[in-house]
């Protein structure tokens, strides 16, 4: 008999005390369901925090879960390379990106218009994605090249439409020499390749010159976050050191919040709304017109209430009655008066005495 035989023999012949002839240990074998779970839980399993860097930021880029980083400090310390952040911010902008790159906001909206579509992309991922602690101006320029240098390689980004280096109505500067004007140049003559940075800083500059009056943005603009993205309230709230300033223009040359146009007011708090204003107009030192550009608009004082309304409109006015502004500024800070005043309460702060 081959020993293959033997143990088949063996194993078929059951012992006189095993569970076959013993009904009592036969019962004792029987496993209750909630007790299977129980013991397998109590094997070694695999866990997130002891898979390979690659496999977890497979995992995480994957699932887009923003919150796995903070389930462990293990699993946040493997999953905070500047190269993961990176793509993941790509991952979360791309559809919006690759939609509209490079074409300006007004220009978008027609062409949505005339083919029934819309802007695509994911609101609440965006807004999470912008809230991180780790998101600044850099960052997001980074990944911005980052993305165009793999996926918009060669294609059309407009940088050279409307009168680049108009001032007022009224006042134009030299266009020879002008820093943005070269910049536009060479998109214009295709002899220069996107850089994100070097745009943005371009834009930037030419924002910082233009006077207090929000319009200048709407020209311009392009669409570089989904419409409904939530706004971060440290950037609403103020203060506003240049990280940002510059980081505030970005969302508005992104299409966000020329005016506040696109603000949601219903998720800004009125308290949130109303420390802006102190911040940019009542507290401040010095009235930067850039932040006027970005935030000034009547979504700072819907639905908020007239007596809340009452304190920093009477601040407001005595920084009027005080005439230590520019004419321009002057001009401006009348205009918020008229859209915190729907009671008219403070009328003769509305207009300039010789209008």
């Amino acid at each position: 008999m081959s020993p293959a035989a033997q143990v088949s023999r063996k194993r078929q012949r059951p012992s006189p005390g095993s569970a076959v002839h013993n009904p009592s240990k036969r019962k004792k074998t029987v496993q209750t369901l909630p007790s299977v779970p129980a013991k397998c839980s109590s094997r070694s399993r695999p866990s997130l925090q002891t898979l390979p860097v690659e496999l977890l930021e497979m995992i995480f880029l994957y699932s887009m879960d923003l919150a796995l980083p903070r389930a462990s400090p293990l699993l946040g310390a493997k999953l905070s390379a500047k190269s993961t952040r990176v793509r993941a911010f790509m991952m979360g902008f791309h559809d919006t990106w690759d939609q509209c790159f490079g074409i300006p906001l007004l220009e978008v909206r027609d062409l949505l218009a005339k083919s029934w579509r819309r802007i695509k992309g994911d609101n609440k991922l965006q807004t999470d994605l912008l809230s991180m602690p780790w998101v600044d101006i850099d960052f997001i320029l980074e990944a911005q090249q980052t993305w165009a240098d793999e996926y918009a390689a060669g294609r059309c980004y407009r940088h050279h439409d409307g009168k680049c280096c108009q001032l007022s109505y009224s006042q134009d500067i030299s266009h020879a020499g002008h820093p943005y004007h070269e910049h536009a140049l060479q998109h214009e003559e295709k002899a220069w390749k996107f850089n994100a940075r070097a745009c943005f800083e371009a834009d930037y500059e030419r924002a910082c010159q233009n006077p207090p009056r929000p319009s200048f943005f709407q020209g311009w603009s392009l669409v570089e976050v989904y419409p409904l993205v939530s706004f971060p309230l440290e950037l609403i709230t103020g203060p506003w050191d240049e990280e940002k300033k510059r980081r505030l223009f970005w969302f508005s040359r992104a299409g966000f919040c020329h005016g506040g146009r696109q603000c949601i007011v219903g998720e800004i708090p009125s308290e949130a709304r109303l420390a802006c204003l102190d911040a940019m107009v009542i507290s401040a030192e010095r009235l930067d017109t850039l932040i006027f550009n970005c935030l000034i608009g009547g979504w700072l004082f819907d639905d908020v209430s007239r007596d809340a309304k009452r304190e920093p409109l009477v601040n407001l006015c005595k920084r009027i009655a005080g005439e230590g502004e520019t004419p321009e500024m002057m001009d401006t800070l009348r205009y918020i008066v008229r859209l915190m005043d729907s009671d008219c309460d403070f009328m003769e702060y509305h207009e300039a005495e010789h209008a």
